[in-house]
């Protein structure tokens, strides 16, 4: 356990993004929800993120109670980065009486500055891999730059590794890391917003008229999502059958393209695209089962609020998704991007007997309540940063 004595219950979180978030990024929106739920239990959690042109312009800032620090910096390639990670450097040095651990949120450059800040200060630092950001082009990919090898140099002086899946866990020590250092966990999810929501039935009449049916599908409208393959397999199933409406909550580039493709496809009156929300807990209450089919993930937070929802889900093989979707229990898994193996787990969607589909969403709630409520994923960080576990 760390030593936590000197500095108080005190965490400072460190992002290489926009904060608060300006689209619902995943690692953004995990950083808001524990920092919420950890100021409200005793513990004082700050955020530093670059000033990026696209976000908030304001150098200090409070989000939910969150103090947040930005770094500004000049717009320029490379002398640009090199600024910010010298003003990182500053304020880690300047403010380390008022923190106690760092806690990196991906990583990247700032996570590997922290890192040896950390050691040369004598504060322990939490590195969080959150996936696609580390295996494409990051410290995971197969083939890393001569930049990434030093930025994997510099990440080996954290204390510990937090591999939101067992997948990245994996990758990690086959890529070099300690074993020792990795502990396994989730990204956090908010379980009692999902469970107070009752069934709309205005509204799942709007969308689904009399068709038995919902499943649903929340995030943006984008390539590496496999929506063109969630269309594709949709029309295998149900184009005959027509007793089931699929419902698209999110917006992207694809959206154009997609309504296009449910036309061509013969389901357009099937899909039902919506656009964002900020209150997809009531989509979700109207859902029978989630979807989920992306080319490749860290743990989906969408994942989390399905099943948090009580929806059993339909989800792509990948890194995360594999660790919640228990094939016959919880939902039912398919090779990413492989259409035969999609039909084939949506066929058992639609063959279901009466009652299969409720009763594997309550069993994917309890998992995900157990394992990834904002509780029990405090409760495990906590524990890691050396202090009392929060009930």
């Amino acid at each position: 356990m760390v030593n936590m004595d000197k500095a108080g219950a005190s965490v400072l979180m460190v992002l290489e993004s926009v904060f608060p978030s300006q689209g619902g990024g995943g690692a953004e929106s995990q950083v808001r929800t524990l920092g919420r739920h950890m100021m409200g239990h005793r513990l004082d959690v700050s955020v530093v993120v670059p000033m990026v042109s696209y976000g908030p312009q304001r150098e200090q800032d409070h989000v939910d109670g969150i103090a947040v620090v930005r770094l500004a910096y000049p717009k320029l390639p490379i002398l640009g980065a090199l600024s910010m990670l010298g003003k990182l450097c500053w304020l880690l040095y300047r403010r380390r009486r008022e923190y106690a651990v760092i806690h990196a949120h991906i990583a990247g450059n700032m996570a590997a500055v922290s890192c040896l800040m950390g050691r040369l200060l004598g504060k322990p630092v939490v590195v969080k891999l959150t996936g696609m950001t580390e295996m494409q082009g990051g410290i995971l990919d197969p083939r890393p730059s001569c930049v990434t090898r030093l930025k994997k140099l510099a990440l080996r002086c954290a204390s510990y590794y937090q591999a939101t899946s067992s997948r990245i866990g994996r990758m990690l020590v086959d890529s070099g890391f300690d074993h020792a250092k990795v502990r396994l966990i989730p990204n956090a999810v908010d379980t009692d917003r999902f469970a107070r929501v009752e069934r709309d039935f205005d509204l799942r009449q709007q969308l689904c008229g009399d068709r038995p049916l919902a499943g649903i599908y929340v995030g943006r409208l984008v390539p590496e999502k496999g929506l063109e393959l969630l269309l594709d397999g949709w029309a295998r199933v149900f184009r005959d059958r027509r007793d089931a409406t699929l419902i698209l909550v999110g917006d992207g580039r694809l959206r154009g393209p997609l309504a296009e493709r449910a036309q061509t496809l013969g389901i357009g009156d099937q899909v039902r695209f919506v656009g964002p929300s900020d209150s997809v807990e009531r989509y979700l209450a109207v859902a029978d089962f989630g979807v989920l089919t992306s080319l490749s993930e860290g743990l989906s937070n969408t994942l989390l609020e399905y099943m948090a929802a009580g929806l059993p889900v339909v989800g792509s093989r990948v890194s995360g998704t594999e660790d919640f979707v228990k094939p016959g229990e919880t939902g039912w898994l398919f090779e990413p991007g492989d259409l035969d193996d999609f039909e084939r787990a949506m066929r058992a969607v639609a063959d279901a007997p009466a009652g299969v589909l409720a009763h594997m969403g309550e069993e994917a709630r309890k998992l995900v309540v157990s394992r990834a409520s904002i509780a029990a994923v405090v409760d495990q960080l906590t524990h890691l940063y050396g202090m009392f576990p929060i009930a």
